[in-house]
């Protein structure tokens, strides 16, 4: 992978911006960086550049928002492994994918959503920016208290790339939209997973998979017949209806149709289960060929999944 030409140096536009001092100087901040307000801000395209610029300005005098500043200065003040894991991943896309291109990469200060409307992260095929006063680790938790435990662990550093990887790995992950089962869903995010370990091998699937702790994982993986006992009872693998869909593959603390110590999202972790075992029964087929097979039901049957 060494060899493979990657090259990703961050933009740090969040230093940029907080050495604005006038009125004029954000202006020619909005000038230098043109995508920033329609893509990052979400800013209707009617405001006018004079009161976008007045707005800036004014969120950058406020102390609240010049603390918020420093803090992000004492975990970020050097981005540099940021920028190596970024390479790597790239790098490793780049290997299943020879025709991707990096994106330009840049980071923002967002006022914890007061001036992005609560944007994280942005990511297409040629611009990533990154929010990083979302990602203070426990400091966010003093800025936004109301956060879950089950949310906030994701809102730090080692999570920033793994994140980007899962938003990318939808450009080449097709479905077929004529299906509608949980199984679908699950075979989905199974592949998004199974992409953003590939592209990182040496991240831990705890982090790589974004939403599941190390315990939780360890969880599912010594209750992994209980599960599979409880979708095959429930007749759950050809659900339709969105509303109990939601209760195995949405975000939260726990399943508690399962038990207490069954992770939330749990079908999300089912599916990540199921495309390794297809993976392992059918090591010819490569990443993107999977990734690129929309038929949840045909990597199911031939997974010869069984739940142990």
């Amino acid at each position: 992978m060494s060899e493979i030409p990657v090259n990703i140096t961050i933009e740090i536009l969040d230093q940029e911006m907080m050495q604005c001092k006038y009125q004029a100087d954000v202006q020619a901040f909005q000038l230098r960086h043109p995508d920033f307000k329609p893509l990052f801000l979400q800013i209707d395209y009617t405001q006018s550049d004079t009161a976008l610029a007045n707005t800036l300005y004014t969120t950058l005098q406020n102390k609240g928002f010049q603390k918020l500043y420093q803090d992000v200065q004492k975990v970020y003040g050097d981005i540099k492994d940021v920028e190596t894991q970024l390479e790597v991943a790239f790098k490793h896309i780049k290997y299943y994918y020879p025709n991707c291109k990096a994106p330009r990469v840049q980071t923002a200060m967002t006022g914890l959503g007061s001036l992005s409307k609560g944007q994280d992260l942005y990511v297409s095929d040629s611009l990533v920016i990154i929010g990083l006063d979302f990602y203070l680790g426990e400091q966010h938790a003093t800025y936004v208290p109301d956060v879950p435990k089950y949310v906030m662990r994701r809102f730090q550093k080692s999570f920033i790339v793994p994140q980007i990887v899962l938003f990318l790995s939808q450009k080449y992950n097709r479905a077929d939209p004529k299906d509608p089962t949980l199984l679908a869903e699950m075979i989905f995010y199974g592949k998004a997973i199974e992409f953003a370990a590939t592209m990182q091998p040496s991240v831990p699937d705890s982090i790589v998979s974004v939403i599941f702790s190390a315990n939780q994982l360890k969880e599912a993986e010594e209750n992994k017949g209980v599960v599979w006992a409880h979708f095959l009872k429930e007749k759950l693998l050809y659900e339709t209806n969105h509303f109990k869909k939601v209760k195995y593959i949405g975000e939260r603390p726990y399943t508690a149709e399962i038990g207490a110590k069954c992770p939330g999202a749990i079908g999300r972790w089912l599916g990540w289960e199921i495309v390794k075992k297809y993976r392992q029964e059918h090591p010819e087929v490569s990443l993107p060929e999977l990734m690129q097979d929309p038929r949840a039901q045909r990597i199911f049957e031939e997974s010869n999944y069984k739940g142990s």
